[in-house]
Order: structure tokens, then sequence, then C-alpha cells
């Protein structure tokens, strides 16, 4: 019985009863307060589960969390997404309500009408704030302590590390994959193995929410902006921009004022 879809992420809190999961083969119970981030492509089922059973589960897709990160790379929550490591986590009693708020909150928004306004910004908001919330609770829970990171993995973390510190100032893959010790086709295949997206495609997203946040203040003109991230020129900038995002920066940016 299959119960994810396997180009998503899914988060999973037991609320009530208990459950036994089959995850990649193997066995993993869960019962009441516990919660666990199962990883794309994850081959899982229920084995057994208690009758009263009750669930709070939110899934996406790599594309819904690029499009709704607040800043690039997920800083503070990507390293439990990359890892293939499957392990659940004790939901503290007091912090249990808080977390089903976020649940339903993340919920209620995605099904309201798109024509209620500031839908996508809240959206995007509450989805942060769940991921820093659940961030918050993996790592007091000490589990980063015990993960064994793969050799993939380790170089996926470490690049999105380094593109968090350069990505205004460095735009190519070849500068990453130096300071990691690797060619820049390794670096390429590893980080679209574990992201499903290239090396350059993570630098040029990373880019554009880079402009989007610049962009943001309206005291900054376009052509600082363009030199902020060491564009040749105005020219070169709007055209990247209008190429990842069907907007000029100027119609971004009015977008956001209309708003």
């Amino acid at each position: 019985m299959e119960v994810l879809a396997a180009d998503q992420f899914t988060i999973l809190l037991i609320t009530d009863g208990a459950v036994c999961f089959g995850i990649n083969s193997k066995k993993i119970h869960m019962f009441i307060n516990e919660l666990i981030v199962i990883p794309k492509k994850a081959a899982c089922e229920i084995l057994i589960m208690s009758k009263q059973l009750q669930i709070c589960q939110l899934s996406f897709t790599s594309e819904f969390a690029l499009k709704n990160s607040i800043r690039w790379p997920h800083i503070g929550y990507f390293e439990f997404f990359v890892s293939k490591d499957i392990s659940k986590i004790y939901i503290k009693e007091k912090e249990i309500e808080p977390m089903i708020n976020l649940f339903k909150l993340i919920n209620n928004k995605l099904i309201s009408s798109n024509k209620k306004p500031y839908k996508e910004e809240i959206i995007l908001l509450s989805f942060n704030l769940f991921l820093y919330e659940l961030a918050r609770i993996y790592y007091r829970s000490s589990w980063h302590d015990n993960i064994k990171h793969a050799g993939n993995e380790k170089i996926v973390i470490h690049f999105f590390k380094l593109l968090e510190f350069n990505c205004r100032k460095e735009h190519s893959v070849k500068f990453y994959a130096d300071a990691l010790n690797v060619t820049t086709g390794h670096l390429n295949r590893t980080v679209k193995q574990v992201t499903e997206i290239t090396a350059k495609q993570c630098i040029e997203n990373a880019i554009i929410l880079e402009a989007k946040i610049l962009l943001q203040n309206n005291e900054l003109n376009i052509l600082h902006i363009s030199e902020e991230l060491k564009f040749a020129n105005t020219s070169f900038f709007s055209t990247f921009f209008k190429r990842h995002t069907s907007l000029s920066p100027s119609e971004y940016r009015s977008r956001l004022n209309f708003n």
C-alpha cells in the first residue's frame, strides 16, 4: 500500500494512535507525538496501524521548496532533506499544538481562493516558519550528531554553504568546484543526483533570490543591484532576471509596490 508520492518530500506527525511504516525495506514504528521526514524516492508503505490513527502530513516537491524559500539554500534545514538516513524524532507535549497549527495553516492557505490578497506571500512565510520550527526541533534533539552523510551528500552540503556566502559575486560552477577540489562535471553530476537540478541551476536560483531581496529596497536602483550582483551591465542583469521570472526587474518591483 503506497502512501507517498515518489517525487515529493513528506513530513509526518503522529497525533494519535500508532503505525509501522516500511520505508526502503526498513521497519519504523511510530507513536503519538513522533515526527519523521521522508525523502523523495523513498519506497514507503503502511504495514500495521491502530484503529484510531491520526496523522498530520505535509508533502511538497523540490520546485515548491525552491519557489517558496526566503533565502537560498534553505538555511538551517537543508541537511535533513539531503540526507537519505530516515530517523524519527519525539515532539515535546508543549510543542505539539503549535506544530499542528502550522500544518493546518499551510493547508488552509494552499486551498484558499487565489483571489484572496497576499496568498502567495502568506504561503511563503508560513512554509518557511514551519521548516525553521522543524529544524529547531530536529537540532534540539541532536539528530545531526548521529547522522553520517554519504560522500555525495557532504559535497552538496558544502556546496550550498559556499553558495550562501558567495552567490552575489561568484557565478561560475568552476569557482565552487575549485573550492571543493572537484571537477565542474563531478560537481554538476553530484548536485543533480541529490537535488535533481545542476550546480549551475542552483547558482542561478540563488542569484535570482538575492535579486528579489535587493529589489524590495526601493532605495536601490537597478544599476546598483546589477553591480552588487556582478553583472556587466543592467541589460545583462535584466535579460537574466526576465529569463527566470518572466518579468523585468522594474516590472517585478512595480508588482511588489502595487501589492
